[in-house]
């Protein structure tokens, strides 16, 4: 890492100090019941605790279906673009310089290429790691779907423990789809310290302004989370 200037420094340790900043303030800040994933949630409950009125559960079933097969794709696409990275390993001098002609680059070395790279392999890893696990989780849930009692055919509180469990699973599987979806974007942003670290920090700001304004303050968000609106 000798090869990075202080000011790359600076903008890496910018990316990752704000990116994860935002995680966890969407997640544990006091501003987390105003996330889009707030209202998730309590449409996941009003999913579930309708489920467990019906006695054929198809419906359910493609709905995880469709959620797994999103995650499939997101998770296996991650990895041919970890693949992809991982061959220009090997033209790092021509990038160099082709890079060298475009306006406002830095001065990129074949060596702090192949560093800029390897970095994006790294997002791209982690992506396909969150897909992964959310693909199985929604594989987890279909499971505890199909062992869920009928509400009326059973005790009445069996069949709520059952359904809450099967929320938090959902919920978790939605929390790591989401974490990929959201490092995809964070790959957008260092993309941008190709050309020089000002941009790269620039691009991050842009990007978790994205994400804020979808998750806080779209009309997507107003929709589902229209229960914060009730007096």
């Amino acid at each position: 890492m000798n090869a990075l200037s202080p000011l790359d420094y600076t903008a890496l340790i910018f990316f990752l100090v704000t990116v994860l900043g935002y995680g966890w303030i969407s997640r544990y800040g006091t501003i987390k019941e105003q996330h889009i994933g707030s209202g998730m949630h309590l449409q996941r409950e009003n999913w579930i605790n309708t489920m467990l009125e019906r006695e054929t559960r198809m419906l359910d079933m493609l709905i995880l279906t469709n959620l797994s097969q999103g995650n499939a794709f997101f998770g296996s696409t991650a990895i041919v673009i970890v693949g992809a990275l991982a061959t220009t390993l090997g033209s790092a001098q021509e990038i160099s310089t082709m890079l060298a002609q475009l306006p406002l680059a830095a001065n990129n070395s074949p060596e702090i290429i192949k560093l800029k790279i390897m970095f994006m392999i790294l997002i791209f890893l982690v992506a396909f790691f969150k897909f992964a696990w959310a693909f199985r989780l929604t594989h987890y849930t279909s499971i505890l779907i199909g062992g869920t009692p009928l509400a009326p055919n059973t005790n009445n509180k069996a069949a709520q423990d059952h359904a809450k469990r099967t929320v938090q699973l959902a919920d978790l599987a939605g929390y790591h789809s989401n974490g990929g979806l959201h490092t995809y974007y964070y790959g957008i942003a260092a993309s941008g310290w190709f050309l020089n670290p000002y941009i790269f920090m620039g691009a991050t700001i842009l990007i978790l302004a994205v994400l804020f304004r979808r998750e806080f303050h779209s009309r997507s968000h107003a929709i589902i989370n229209h229960h914060l609106n009730k007096s």
